[in-house]
């Protein structure tokens, strides 16, 4: 039952009971005041969107904690978790960590998206950090916290679009003759002719490798997440074949048998030996290759794109 009294002091109370019986209310200095905040709750108490006016009475960054606990590996991979993480550590709670999640306005989400600009962050990177804090309030619009989400609609930076960079083959060649060993120049070859992913190829290992067929069997990649190698599903999260051709598979075969022959043994190892990480590569092998050749800087990402253009 709803009713509107007048106390002592003069101000109205609005008075009603919440679908579990409790009772709620809220004082105003004018009765239309009242009546109107009454009008509304008995409306969403009709129409099935009522919220309960504490649920987002807590903090953004005691909500935030609860909802990365629930996208932890293996419902997210380790690295784009971590990507998460970081960003929620550096950039979203230090802003609005301590304000509470019913009253994180789309105002202030706007002025925050400006600040990192002004600081100097990339589009993609602001981006980014837009794409975090809108999950997390999706998850408080999930759990009735609040109705709206405070990101929808706010106006973010935009991506300048360029093509994918990519080699010509004959630049590809060239950079496979410029690398410093036989096991470098055939990983090469491997990314920028399989078109496989870094993390990819620093995943193959002895089992992965079908000599018979001449095809390398994609199934994992290998990703560095603080400093730690984490196996993990590729990224589209389905196996692929990818064809040798005949000079690729018989350097191969020929750097096969160079190679540790047990199960899980690595095809490609770093340049100090061990697992190859993406950083350790290009640091000492890939950037010091585009530079004696007088390349353009690019990451490794590029010899992706050169294979899909090959086969364009």
């Amino acid at each position: 039952m709803a009713s509107i009294t007048k106390r002592p002091d003069g101000r109205w109370r609005a008075r009603y009971r919440d679908p579990s019986g409790r009772e709620r209310a809220k004082h105003f200095a004018r009765r239309v005041d009242a009546e109107r905040w009454l009008d509304g709750m008995r409306g969403d108490l009709t129409r099935g969107e009522y919220l309960d006016p504490d649920a987002g009475r807590v903090t953004t960054g005691a909500w935030a904690t609860r909802w990365l606990e629930t996208v932890r590996p293996p419902t997210l991979k380790p690295s784009t978790f971590a990507s998460y993480e970081d960003l929620l550590r550096s950039r979203i709670l230090p802003r609005f960590g301590k304000t509470m999640v019913s009253e994180v306005r789309a105002s202030d989400v706007q002025e925050w998206l400006g600040e990192l600009t002004a600081e100097g962050l990339s589009a993609s990177r602001v981006r980014k950090c837009a794409a975090v804090l809108k999950m997390v309030m999706d998850a408080a619009v999930r759990d009735n916290m609040i109705r709206h989400n405070p990101v929808i609609g706010v106006k973010q930076p935009r991506l300048e679009r360029h093509e994918a960079a990519y080699f010509t083959p004959d630049v590809v060649d060239a950079i496979a003759a410029a690398m410093p060993t036989d096991e470098y120049q055939l990983l090469i070859r491997v990314l920028g002719v399989g078109g496989l992913r870094f993390g990819e190829a620093a995943g193959l290992t002895r089992e992965h490798v079908d000599l018979v067929a001449k095809r390398l069997l994609v199934r994992e990649s290998l990703t560095e997440v603080a400093g730690r190698l984490v196996r993990t599903s590729t990224k589209t999260y389905q196996h692929r074949q990818v064809p040798l051709p005949p000079s690729m598979a018989l350097a191969m075969s020929v750097h096969l048998e160079g190679t540790e022959d047990r199960e899980g043994a690595p095809v490609f190892r770093a340049p100090e030996g061990g697992q190859l990480r993406y950083r350790a590569f290009h640091g000492r092998v890939w950037k010091p290759a585009l530079q004696r050749l007088g390349l353009p800087h690019a990451g490794l990402h590029v010899l992706r794109h050169s294979a899909a253009a090959r086969m364009i």
